[in-house]
């Protein structure tokens, strides 16, 4: 949902690089034509927006963790 509102590669790049992603790593995938779907296994968003990003916004989980 974060990845569609960041709608283009500037904006998506800028807030990746807000939240401490390495430049190579933020640009290589602010400008991926993949969807968001598929971006959101990807390393840099998996590192700037953890689960517990989202914990702390109080947003309540799809699924429990069975691990």
């Amino acid at each position: 949902m974060i990845w569609k509102q960041w709608k283009r590669g500037t904006t998506r790049y800028a807030k990746l690089r807000r939240l401490r992603v390495g430049k190579d790593l933020a640009a290589q995938t602010a400008g991926s034509p993949l969807g968001p779907w598929r971006l959101a296994s990807s390393p840099a968003v998996q590192y700037a927006l953890p689960i517990a990003y989202f914990d702390a916004l109080s947003l309540p989980r799809l699924f429990d963790d069975l691990a």
